[in-house]
């Protein structure tokens, strides 16, 4: 829903209220009845109100006495979403509302702003911040048929798995996976993939699979690869189905804020020329003399992107959370502290995280979305949710006994299906149900801490205790 409801009189004050939409949606979002396509417009201005960040009423001749209206700011005032009303004409309030804090504008034509505006779009700041008191992760976000949080995403890779990208997404297909997250890099024609693959993404996408597209720049960095380019990337986002994309790498960011806050802007812009699906920008830190990380500047950058652009997700490289899970953990739950300034909730995803040790911590902490490799690089063991060499598989085989996936089942005991496709079966059953236990342990705190208590020895959870006072 949306950050700022406007309200108004089409009669006199409709060119002034489009002036008001203009100046606010470079930061916020903004929902007025134009957006009222077709449908039932009354339940549509009833469900944008009751979950508005604010309400700005235009007092205008017309809406004096206008039932509408009133109507409108009863619901409001109802769900005790704040309201913020700006008066373009010498009128009284409509009656009830003469004791809100109103901003006079009297005689604004809706040309450029007066510095009485202009103080309306700061008092919306000021009180859109104050209300973050009641961010909650939500169950979901509206990607495919909604993205349930926190989520991992079964990553598709060349490099260094046990899969080739084709048999990966084969296996996904079968296993009807609802997330994957997909290299650009294996998909580019220079990369000659198998001419099957896109058909295959397309297939597991019209599943109901959620495909979040990669920009490759892991595997340009693991492989050394200079001719991985922007280009290329932005060849493949036309070309390849997916459902949001990430934007692509600048590893070596400026250390101003303002700056780093630019690139990124120019290069969310410059992908959306290329995809129509919404963009995850990536933040990457700022090193020290000595090497390691800047977390502070991030802290801002994060934040002041998150309110410039209102990702679906923005996300951040585990590795340069710090050197080890803890103080990875703790980062993690500075940057949930800094996001939650904003009084909406914005999900961070978490590159290169698919052990369950780290999804646990990391989402306690915070973070929403993971992706790793990890599935198709080793065997998970459903007792200890500890995850083995690859070909440690037969040692823990007989847990597919008890798998809750039919393909896992069914491949335990299928001939024709050979040793590498029975452990990756496995492992997707594992994970799958292993998030599902996840996520409706972080509904409850109680839940929470029993949930890491069986996944972490005694010891090793006090030291978790600490990381994260609060939370555990």
């Amino acid at each position: 829903m949306a950050d700022v409801c406007i309200l108004y009189a089409r009669k006199d004050a409709r060119q002034q209220a489009k002036k008001l939409v203009e100046l606010l949606e470079p930061n916020w979002s903004v929902w007025w009845d134009h957006k009222i396509d077709s449908g039932d417009y009354r339940q549509e201005i009833h469900n944008q109100l009751k979950l508005a960040g604010c309400v700005v009423p235009i007092w205008s001749g017309a809406a004096q006495f206008s039932p509408v209206l009133h109507d409108e700011l009863a619901i409001a005032t109802k769900g005790s979403v704040p309201i913020l009303p700006l008066r373009i004409h010498d009128v009284d309030a409509p009656l009830g509302f003469g004791a809100q804090q109103t901003t006079d504008a009297i005689d604004w034509k809706g040309d450029e702003p007066t510095a009485n505006v202009i103080a309306l779009v700061d008092r919306i700041a000021r009180v859109l911040e104050n209300s973050r008191s009641v961010v909650k992760r939500p169950a979901a976000v509206p990607l495919c048929s909604g993205m349930q949080l926190p989520t991992l995403f079964f990553s598709v890779s060349s490099h260094e798995t046990q899969l080739t990208p084709g048999a990966a997404i084969d296996a996904l297909n079968v296993f009807r996976a609802s997330t994957a997250l997909i290299s650009a890099y294996d998909l580019h024609s220079s990369r000659k993939p198998p001419r099957g693959l896109v058909p295959a993404i397309r297939e597991l996408r019209s599943r109901g699979a959620t495909i979040l597209l990669d920009s490759g720049f892991y595997e340009k960095a693991r492989r050394s690869d200079k001719g991985w380019t922007v280009r290329k990337y932005h060849d493949v986002l036309e070309r390849v189905p997916h459902d949001a994309a990430f934007c692509f790498d600048d590893v070596d960011p400026p250390s101003k804020t303002s700056v780093a806050l630019r690139s990124l802007m120019k290069g969310i812009r410059r992908e959306q020329k290329h995809t129509k699906k919404p963009l995850i920008p990536v933040i990457h830190l700022p090193r020290d003399r000595t090497g390691n990380y800047k977390v502070d500047p991030a802290l801002q950058l994060m934040k002041e992107l998150a309110r410039e652009t209102r990702p679906i997700l923005l996300a951040i490289p585990e590795r340069e959370l710090g050197s080890g899970i803890i103080e990875r953990a703790r980062t993690m739950r500075r940057i949930r502290e800094t996001l939650n300034e904003l009084h909406y909730y914005q999900p961070v995803h978490v590159l290169g995280t698919g052990t369950p040790v780290s999804v646990a911590l990391l989402a306690a902490a915070g973070a929403d979305s993971f992706d790793g490799l990890e599935w198709c690089r080793f065997v998970a063991d459903n007792e200890t949710k500890t995850l083995h060499h690859f070909q440690h598989y037969d040692l823990f085989k007989w847990q597919d006994d008890f798998a809750l996936s039919a393909v896992t089942l069914e491949a335990r005991k299928d001939p024709a299906v050979r040793y590498a496709g029975r452990t990756i079966f496995h492992n997707l059953d594992f994970f799958t149900n292993w998030m599902d236990d996840l996520r409706s342990a972080l509904g409850d705190d109680k839940r929470l801490v029993e949930f890491m208590t069986t996944l972490l020895p005694k010891r090793t959870m006090t030291l978790a205790r600490d990381a994260l006072p609060g939370v555990l």
